[in-house]
């Protein structure tokens, strides 16, 4: 199927690795102008050459660090004006410390706000006049299957990207009239680093061996294996696309089933 993407420009932050990494090959993989944004000059040079090699002719990275707020509109402008525009955003951001409420620290909060959440605000902010200017856009943003059930020891996780989930759908109902529709994508355990680095805390935190600690993350997934960020990418292309345009307000659980809310 042809989603239409080709000469779309699309920006994807933290995309360096894991579900941005694939979202950006996605898109490239169908046409788009694709900008990758994130804090490793090394690795986001390396993806660069992935994206121009599958179709992304146009590909460009920008160093960007999600805290450092007064930095994020003149790339955001920077990328609209080399492509000429902005048609499509993947807000992603990393992922917080793990651990049980007591063993979190007040400055942990501050910096996951930091880090998280106020980032989405400020990039919003900066992309949303580019899309008024072309007359619509796609805002995606990754947050986790933890604003649908909360998960053990990602207490930091889900609180502040259930705000994120607050946040788009205040978007959408003020921007769908410009054609411009916000989502949220729901990730529960897919194959990355981030999953990884979530597994050896359970193993050091919990003293679980590999397979114990692989379960607390699979136990409640009726697909019983961990997803591939590859049909991440496929589903937030198929949102950027015109097939995406009249979805909005929504928080879409990728998660084998991990949920069980509606």
């Amino acid at each position: 199927m042809d989603l239409g993407l080709k000469g779309k420009c699309a920006l994807v932050t933290a995309a360096s690795r894991g579900l941005g990494r694939a979202s950006a090959l996605a898109l490239a993989a169908e046409g788009a102008k694709v900008a990758v944004a994130g804090r490793d000059a090394k690795v986001l040079d390396e993806l660069v050459q992935e994206l121009r090699a599958v179709g992304a002719s146009d590909a460009m990275a920008v160093r960007m660090d999600l805290a450092r707020h007064e930095t994020l509109r003149p790339s955001v402008d920077a990328v609209a004006e080399k492509f000429g525009g902005l048609d499509i955003f993947l807000g992603n951001t990393g992922g917080p410390a793990s651990g049980p409420f007591l063993s979190v620290s007040r400055e942990a909060w501050q910096t996951a706000i930091n880090e998280i959440l106020l980032p989405l605000v400020d990039l919003s902010r900066a992309v949303l006049p580019h899309m008024q200017a072309a007359g619509g856009g796609r805002i995606m943003f990754v947050t986790t299957v933890g604003v649908k059930m909360v998960q053990p020891n990602m207490v930091l996780s889900d609180s502040l990207r259930l705000a994120i989930v607050g946040l788009a759908k205040s978007l959408s109902i003020e921007f769908a009239h410009e054609n411009i529709m916000v989502n949220c994508l729901c990730p529960g355990p897919f194959a990355t680093d981030r999953m990884e680095d979530l597994i050896v805390a359970s193993m050091e935190r919990d003293g679980l061996s590999r397979s114990d600690a692989e379960a607390v993350w699979l136990d409640e997934v009726p697909a019983r294996k961990f997803g591939d960020p590859g049909d991440f990418g496929a589903i937030v292309a198929t949102l950027a696309s015109s097939r995406g345009g009249f979805i909005t307000g929504t928080a879409i659980a990728l998660d084998g089933g991990k949920s069980r809310a509606y």
